[in-house]
């Protein structure tokens, strides 16, 4: 049984997320938001965005909150995130479902070269399940079960993972939060082929103020993965009116993406803005990526 040499540029595409692990689209970042700031965003509070990136944020939730996320990425691949967290008496509780499609390939083989003229698929998808809680006025922790089914033409994997968080809001700093969290954590239940894959286990570290009554957030964070290279990212948002927030970050991955695509400083920071009316949000985020081209975010949020 043999991979196609498409099959074989698939996995090589989607292993530049981060080392040579399975499930790599988990390590595709979501939300515009936390996109266009960088991807520092582990220790932002009380966004349901959180539910992907550090489950102990969710415990600031204040109120039911429904969040989805589109992303039109290269070569026609595309990726959503959608996600509920529901604040209740004594915890917070969340569900959120995260996806990827790969978009068409060419089949071809090494009697055909060339193409065999039929074309295949890949899809991923993992469903998860958020708890968290305020221990006290300042720690909250949290927990998000998961799980994975990939799909590449007729090969398919499955696997199981968990997010374990912290978050740290001192009192003497007003506005200030700190937060660490284990991402993917697990095992491949199913490989693709022979051997399972390892996961794409990370460890972030993160950083959060809040000024001017909130209308001014900066936020940093650092990443290890097991498999993979050390990361390091910054964001800042600002909203100069009520209605409108503005946003940009920067990351150290980005920035050695775009060196090897032939880009300069910009290709590694994202941009975007959001606006709310009422229970509603809209937020937009634009990723270049020099040569490879851009990727483009919206995500759309209510008050339920």
């Amino acid at each position: 049984m043999k991979l196609t040499c498409a099959m074989v540029l698939f996995i090589i595409l989607s292993a530049s997320a981060g080392g040579t692990t399975g499930f790599t689209f988990l390590q595709v970042p979501a939300g515009a938001r936390a996109v266009a700031m960088g991807g520092a965003f582990t220790a932002v509070p009380g966004d349901p965005l959180s539910l992907y990136w550090n489950p102990a944020a969710s415990a600031k939730t204040t109120d039911s909150k429904l969040t989805t996320t589109y992303t039109s990425y290269m070569m026609d691949m595309q990726a959503g995130f959608a996600g509920w967290v529901n604040p209740r008496e004594n915890d917070v509780i969340g569900v959120s479902l995260n996806y990827f499609y790969g978009g068409n390939f060419e089949r071809t083989t090494m009697e055909d070269p060339m193409g065999t003229g039929e074309q295949f698929t890949s899809s991923s998808i993992a469903l998860a399940g958020t708890w968290a809680k305020s221990l006290t006025e300042t720690i909250s922790i949290g927990a998000t079960g998961r799980f994975i089914y990939s799909q590449i033409d007729s090969y398919n994997a499955n696997g199981f993972s968990v997010d374990l968080g912290g978050m740290y809001n001192p009192s003497a700093l007003q506005g200030f939060t700190s937060a660490l969290v284990v991402r993917n954590a697990g095992v491949q239940t199913k490989a693709f082929y022979r051997e399972n894959d390892p996961m794409p286990t990370e460890i972030a570290a993160g950083v959060s103020q809040s000024l001017m009554n909130g209308n001014l957030l900066f936020a940093a964070d650092a990443t290890m993965p097991f498999e993979g290279e050390f990361d390091v990212a910054a964001g800042v948002e600002y909203k100069p009116v009520e209605m409108l927030a503005l946003r940009t970050g920067w990351s150290l991955s980005a920035k050695d993406t775009a060196d090897n695509a032939g880009g300069g400083f910009v290709d590694a920071m994202g941009f975007g803005m959001g606006t709310q009316y009422n229970q509603f949000s809209l937020d937009y985020a634009w990723k270049p990526y020099a040569d490879l081209g851009n990727t483009h975010r919206i995500s759309l949020g209510m008050d339920i």
